[in-house]
């Protein structure tokens, strides 16, 4: 019953006297059908006309004439829009119904009449026509399925469409390209929140309508108190009626110049630092929330700009929704989900019960909220995220708590974890929630990948199978290495190559789809190549003992060379959200494994930590700490993390051994609240009871958010014992030189080395 919301099928009209039967558009390669649009025909209108005459073009090869309602009336005709041969009232009533992107399509005798609502439904109307009736598709923005067929046929059709979302966008590489935008019926974030070369407000605002370079010097009284002092870094004093003022001021200024731009943002910058001032806090507690405050504000510049929609976020410390305060009419709510766990549905995952009571709350309150949803990993986009699991219900739970608009950040990219298929997927499911999935998935795996398909669909259902038995929490910022013991298990690395194997053979003799089918398996060498990275000396890792030494193993220097030439040949710029180019990847990767063990004496030693690491920084354990490898500004790889704790290490070297220098490597990395220990100090023993004092080591002490890597070092002298033990002192909480002082604070611990 639901489905009907979304997907109407009406039967309420005729031009005449309906008629049941096939219409031929194109008989053996001819027609006398000509495509009529209004005689002031809009762009959109001529846009879709255009389309249609391409299209029926490229399947038939015949090329039916576009002419205006001017021309006389025959039977063979398709209408685009309202032209002067549809008078009838009902008609003109029917587009009312059709809001900005639905559509109707209908049949009577031998006309097809495409209507679209007030916005590109016009254009969505003839891309529907060609998927749903003559079977075209458009896969990516590369690839389309053309059925080549000389005669067309349709039969009787009454078919209205209309989506639930008014907004909605697949944030993704494709949609640059406007057919495909079309074919999806999506838009970008330029349609709604630009004008032309001018970008408008669309998210974290209030820093660009109040700039802090500008107005703190004069007016600090503007800016948040934290901590009892007026900061320009934090978020603003919203209480104050003249931060009102500048703020109205300012967007009257801006929209006077692009009065086109339909919604504006007013939100707050990203970071915690509400105001703390009297006045903001006996706001914040009567409302049970910093959002009162923050809607409060909204509401004043939505009643300034009546005729726009004013979006602010409900995020961080505003998620909570106000217990007084409802936001106007035309305020719209921008809902995050960033957090939360991608690998079950949101609506019966207890981890995110949070989120839910929110988005539930804030459906209380209004009908017009955005969702601003993620799909992607960007630490490592190039490794496998199975979540496609998670989209339809998500959506669905979406959609029935009002929200209108949707920011489904995929940033889908060819090779990128089937992105073509993510971003195909979610269109169609932004389109209708209750769509066939399978079908969906089916449909695109054939065209997409011809023979290889039905192995394709194979490592894609046994990634989601083995997600789903491993019960784990799927990170955006998650790491292959993280997967290793479930998900990408030897055992199941060792299966998914071999489907792709078989991919591989089943598509040998056609280049072009043999190219998709190795792109698709690119996450599966990336994940490869960094579980070997994380443990080089190990079982699944870079070298293989040889007669007592190490060699590289040639099959995994093969895959980082397949990897990096496939990278090439398809134009792939970046592995993750921060830009990391396959060249940068391919040299670092160079560089982690090209090591030596010979003279260190703790490789491979026994090593105890106390506490243990937090379990999201665990790794391959403290074991990670002597396999000769040493990380990088990759945090999540070949690190060990403590979060508000002091750490202690102890190595075992299994005997007495005679010691010169040993070494212990720290990270320091602020933007991810990583800083380095206020001292290491390191000491050894005989029997791991009684232990000797060797040295109490600082870091630099200025480095504030310079990231770096240094190696506490301490010269032993020839010091014979059995045990090292290294105490880490941890900052515990940030210090005041960062924007978020006093939250929780990490310690991050590598490589340690005895000569």
């Amino acid at each position: 019953m639901i489905k009907k919301l979304f997907i109407l099928s009406v039967l309420f009209f005729s031009f005449s006297i309906l008629k049941a039967q096939n219409i031929t558009i194109v008989n053996n390669g001819k027609s006398d059908y000509c495509i009529v649009v209004p005689a002031k025909a809009s762009t959109y209108e001529m846009t879709a006309a255009k389309l249609l005459q391409e299209y029926i073009q490229k399947i038939s090869k015949c090329e039916l004439p576009i002419v205006t309602d001017k021309n006389q009336s025959k039977k063979q005709e398709i209408l685009i829009g309202l032209t002067n041969r549809t008078k009838d009232n009902i008609i003109k009533n029917k587009k009312k119904t059709l809001k900005e992107d639905g559509y109707y399509l209908f049949t009577n005798e031998e006309k097809l009449l495409i209507l679209g609502g007030s916005g590109k439904g016009i254009i969505y109307g003839v891309t529907g026509f060609l998927e749903d009736y003559l079977h075209c598709r458009r896969y990516s923005q590369t690839y389309e399925f053309i059925p080549a067929k000389g005669t067309i046929t349709i039969p009787m059709i009454d078919d209205t469409q209309i989506p639930p979302a008014d907004i909605r966008i697949v944030h993704c590489e494709f949609t640059k390209d406007s057919t495909y935008e079309y074919f999806r019926k999506l838009v970008e974030i330029k349609d709604i929140w630009n004008d032309g070369a001018y970008h408008g407000y669309f998210v974290h605002t209030l820093q660009r309508i109040i700039p802090s370079d500008k107005y703190f010097k004069t007016h600090p009284e503007y800016f948040s108190v934290v901590n009892g002092v007026r900061v320009p870094w934090g978020q603003y004093c919203l209480s104050n009626p003249e931060v009102l003022k500048v703020a109205i001021a300012h967007m009257k200024e801006q929209i006077t110049k692009h009065p086109n731009i339909k919604y504006w943002s007013v939100s707050q910058n990203d970071n915690y630092y509400s105001c703390e001032c009297d006045n903001c806090k006996a706001i914040d507690l009567e409302e049970g929330s910093p959002s009162g405050l923050m809607i409060r504000f909204v509401n004043e510049i939505a009643k300034a700009f009546p005729d726009k929609v004013i979006t602010t976020l409900a995020y961080q410390y505003t998620r909570k929704p106000p217990l007084k305060t409802k936001p106007l009419d035309n305020v719209m709510i921008t809902l995050c989900t960033i957090e939360l766990n991608r690998s079950k549905p949101i609506e019966t995952d207890t981890s995110s019960a949070g989120f839910c009571k929110e988005i539930i709350d804030w459906g209380k309150l209004t009908k017009k909220i955005m969702l601003w949803d993620y799909e992607t990993e960007f630490s490592s986009s190039f490794g496998p995220f199975p979540l496609y699991n998670t989209l339809q219900p998500n959506i669905q739970f979406f959609t029935k708590n009002n929200v209108m608009a949707h920011f489904q950040q995929c940033n889908g990219k060819h090779s990128e974890n089937f992105g073509e298929l993510k971003c195909y997927l979610l269109s169609k499911l932004l389109w209708n929630p209750y769509a066939d999935v399978d079908i969906i998935i089916n449909d695109f795996m054939n065209g997409f990948y011809g023979d290889a398909a039905m192995y394709l669909r194979q490592y894609f259902d046994m990634l989601h199978s083995e997600c789903k038995k491993a019960d784990i929490h799927l990170d955006i910022y998650g790491n292959p290495v993280w997967l290793a013991q479930n998900i990408l298990s030897d055992i199941n690395m060792i299966k998914y190559n071999q489907l792709f194997d078989k991919a591989e053979k089943a598509v040998a003799s056609n280049p072009e789809v043999l190219g998709r089918v190795k792109a698709a398996r690119l996450p599966i060498m990336f994940s490869a190549m960094e579980i070997a990275k994380s443990d080089l000396f190990g079982p699944r890792g870079w070298y293989r003992e040889v007669n007592g030494k190490y060699v590289k193993k040639p099959e995994m220097n093969k895959m980082l060379e397949d990897f990096y030439a496939l990278c090439k040949h398809d134009s792939i710029q970046a592995l993750n959200e921060k830009g990391l180019t396959p060249e940068f990847y391919y040299n670092s990767t160079l560089r982690t494994i090209d090591v030596q063990v010979e003279g260190n004496l703790a490789f491979k030693k026994k090593v105890l930590c106390y506490p243990q690491p937090d379990p999201k920084y665990y790794g391959m354990g403290p074991q990670l700490l002597t396999n000769g490898v040493r990380g990088n500004e990759d945090y999540k790889i070949n690190w060990l993390g403590w979060e508000d704790l002091d750490a202690s290490i102890v190595v075992d070297m299994d005997s007495i051994t005679t010691m010169n220098e040993v070494s212990i490597s720290t990270l320091h990395l602020p933007d991810v609240w990583i800083i380095h220990p206020t001292s290491v100090v390191c000491l050894v023993s005989d029997d791991n009871i009684n232990y000797k004092f060797v040295d109490d080591l600082k870091p630099d002490a200025d480095l504030k958010y310079k990231t770096d890597i240094h190696n506490f070092t301490f010269n032993l002298k020839n010091t014979k014992a059995k045990y090292i033990k290294f105490n880490l002192t941890s900052v515990k909480k940030l210090p005041l030189w960062h924007a978020y002082k006093g939250s929780k604070a990490w310690i991050f611990v590598d490589e340690i080395t005895v000569k």
